[in-house]
């Protein structure tokens, strides 16, 4: 992996709380643009990131092994955020190859450590090791949720799911906005590969890189 080129390139804030970095792409064999997620099962800004991430890859693949989790219930500004657990996930897509780490449960206890390929992404890109953070293909990263936990804390998963169906949902607008943020980006790295490209909202955020 060739570390990018930051000669004149000033990052600049695209959709919603992502920067472009850098203009090289980050690719994996086979062409697939990597979505990179580093976060902790604690973190209540990681439970609310992950369910656009989820939602968002599902219009490019699909998942298996997802289990439904909670951020921590203790120490942390956000409680019991409800979100999903990635540590043992599988993903499939022919157009992108997600990779990502859980440093911690909910409890605070270890969960997976780091390897050289984690520190090589997060060298480069984030070397305070700030969570959450999300990188899309090497040119789009995002440290921190698109939205506030705030919003869904305590509830349940079954909750969530039904404001995500609600078009007149505050909570349901507010994540599928980044749904349709990681997914524009992600349209951006793949050339519009996947059905969810053409859409006329994500169509409208794609106009804006």
């Amino acid at each position: 992996m060739a570390p990018p080129s930051y000669v004149s390139f000033v990052p600049k804030r695209v959709l919603g709380k992502f920067m472009h970095v850098t203009d090289q792409p980050l690719k994996r064999p086979g062409g697939k643009s990597l979505v990179y997620f580093m976060g902790a099962g604690f973190c209540p800004f990681c439970a609310a990131e992950r369910w656009a991430i989820v939602k968002a890859l599902e219009r490019f693949g699909k998942w298996e092994g997802l289990v439904e989790d909670k951020s921590a219930g203790h120490d942390e500004k956000y409680l019991n955020v409800p979100t999903f657990n990635l540590a043992r996930a599988k993903y499939a897509s022919d157009a992108v190859e997600f990779a990502g780490k859980e440093t911690a449960d909910r409890n605070f206890e270890p969960l997976q450590e780091l390897d050289d390929k984690d520190y090589e992404i997060l060298d480069m890109y984030n070397p305070d090791q700030m969570i959450p953070f999300l990188l899309i293909d090497g040119q789009y990263m995002q440290v921190g949720a698109g939205y506030s936990p705030e919003l869904i804390q305590n509830m349940t998963h079954d909750k969530v799911k039904a404001e995500l169906g609600n078009p007149n949902s505050a909570i349901g607008k507010a994540i599928n906005a980044e749904i349709d943020n990681i997914t524009a980006l992600i349209c951006k790295a793949t050339g519009g590969k996947g059905s969810a490209c053409n859409s006329d909202s994500v169509k409208a955020l794609t106009a804006k890189l």
